[in-house]
């Protein structure tokens, strides 16, 4: 609240220093006028007002809902880059081993990203849980509700346990491809072997991080993040070169650096948090009730990630058809936009805790204005983002070093899909939203609808009726498409809340009383 009277203090006294010059002003009225500017300048100089959006922190109740959304937001940014970072770290030093351990690099990544999956998909169910009962002010329940969560983790995490046993591994990985050498399917094992054996910190992790951010605190997670970068990146070379455990030892890095991550946020959780949960539990009736709720909002989360992944392999092999050139350069236009999106992504992450909390606490004006707030960061951030990229797409493909013709192709996809950002951007914001108000649902019919039927049936169309040069605009299409089936689902869910609220027709348009 400081920095914002700091803010108004600093706008005002620019607008006064202007406009109440007249030219009967004496020289001491406009001396008065330049001393309270100077004033307000020095206060932003200080950085008081800088350091307040960069704290990582908010009341979900009582901050001005674009601040608090800011807050949250910058960390959150930060936390998508530094986990994709991670697993870029590990893949630029294997690289260097060769194109065997590069290609077990790619096999395995699928699989991790289906166990991240699961992962994500209880902590998503327990943030909107445990936002709405501290919205109530009850924070026993969402003391429960986090320990059921954790123990529901740990039970997750037993699903990967197979992948230790070398003959699983080896028909696990020969079904999506890898069979055709047992040194690739060796090296595989060698790097998943640690997979499950680094699980349950991973889910411990996941769980404090998901507590954090339910209280309005951002900045611990994005600071043990970044620690297990560190560690990480300091780690890799020593184990795969020096020590010449190759492969294994870009997993045994990470290993190291998530449990130090889990440590640091234990520490953090007791000296901080008024919602400490220890790291091993034990099985309750009461705990094992909130599985039900938590599931029936984060599987569909799930569902959502997987329907991505889904959609993406579908338009591969309609692309496929123009050739494999073609399929390269659709896929480095999606990491370019992966790239982009990172910022709603962020935003998006500080939303959820916010609605859920407001959820909870009945205030459905403060949960709009968020929701407005959200999408206002987002499109100034990504309407910047996407002229520089619409602009010099050249630029970011040359990080990945394609060839012309890739190049070529991969900025015209690039451009055909920048449009579609402000229809993309709604969309990621309103599941968000439903996710903080439990009805996750929609947001996964909605993003269904999106990466399966839209975009696939969009490029099949388009790749028979025009030329190459305009096929890449099923993206913008199927963009345009699912925001629509979005926002019906976003009327018909605000329609429900006003009834449940007991908000009538006093509440004439979102947010805006009569």
């Amino acid at each position: 609240m400081a920095c914002h009277r700091g803010w108004l203090y600093c706008c005002y006294s620019m607008i006064a220093a202007i406009i109440r010059k007249r030219k009967d002003q004496t020289m001491a009225n406009f001396k008065f006028e330049v001393d309270f500017f100077e004033t307000a300048v020095t206060y932003v100089l200080n950085f008081d007002f800088f350091k307040g959006l960069f704290c990582g922190k908010a009341d979900l109740g009582k901050d001005i809902p674009m601040l608090a959304i800011t807050r949250l937001a910058i960390p959150s940014m930060g936390l998508f880059v530094f986990n994709s970072l991670l697993h870029l770290v590990d893949t630029i030093f294997v690289s260097r081993l060769g194109e065997l351990q590069t290609a077990a690099m790619s096999f395995t990544a699928p699989i991790n990203m289906c166990v991240f999956a699961m992962l994500e998909c209880v902590a998503s169910g327990s943030i909107s849980l445990m936002g709405r009962n501290l919205g109530r002010g009850d924070a026993r329940s969402a003391r429960h509700i986090a320990r059921s969560g954790l123990l529901l983790l740990y039970t997750v995490c037993c699903v990967s346990t197979p992948l230790v046993v070398p003959r699983f591994s080896n028909a696990l990985f020969s079904g999506i491809g890898a069979g055709g050498s047992d040194a690739l399917l060796d090296l595989c094992w060698r790097y998943n072997m640690w997979i499950p054996i680094m699980l349950p910190f991973m889910g411990y992790t996941y769980m404090a991080n998901t507590i954090f951010r339910a209280q309005g605190d951002t900045l611990t997670p994005f600071k043990a993040i970044g620690m297990a970068n560190a560690i990480n990146i300091a780690l890799d070379p020593l184990f795969i070169f020096t020590f010449g455990w190759g492969i294994a030892g870009a997993a045994i890095a990470t290993f190291i650096s998530r449990i130090v991550s889990s440590y640091y946020l234990l520490r953090r959780m007791k000296k901080t948090s008024p919602i400490m949960i220890p790291p091993f539990i034990m099985p309750k009736r009461r705990l094992l009730s909130y599985w039900k709720p938590i599931l029936w909002i984060g599987v569909p989360v799930g569902l959502s990630t997987a329907s991505t992944a889904l959609g993406m392999g579908s338009v591969n092999k309609i692309l496929s058809a123009f050739g494999h050139r073609v399929v390269a350069s659709w896929m480095l236009g999606l990491r370019v936009e992966e790239l982009a999106f990172n910022f709603v992504s962020g935003i998006n992450i500080a939303l959820t805790p916010y609605i859920a909390f407001n959820y909870g606490k009945r205030d459905l004006d403060r949960m709009v204005k968020g929701f407005k707030a959200a999408l206002l960061l987002a499109f100034a951030m990504m309407g910047a983002m996407g002229i520089v990229i619409y602009i010099w797409p050249h630029f970011f493909l040359s990080l990945f070093k394609p060839i012309p013709e890739i190049e070529a192709m991969a900025s015209h996809s690039i451009r055909a899909s920048v449009p579609g950002y402000p229809f993309n951007i709604f969309l990621v914001l309103c599941s968000g939203f439903f996710v903080g108000t439990g009805y996750s649902l929609f947001g996964t019919i909605s993003q269904l609808l999106r990466s399966v039927v839209f975009r696939v049936s969009a490029a099949w169309l388009f790749v028979r009726i025009f030329p190459l040069s305009y096929v890449w605009w099923f993206q913008s299409i199927a963009f345009f498409l699912a925001s629509f089936v979005s926002m019906s689902f976003f009327l018909y869910l605000f329609a429900r809340l006003r009834r449940e609220f007991d908000v009538f027709p006093q509440t004439s348009r979102l947010g805006h009383s009569k």
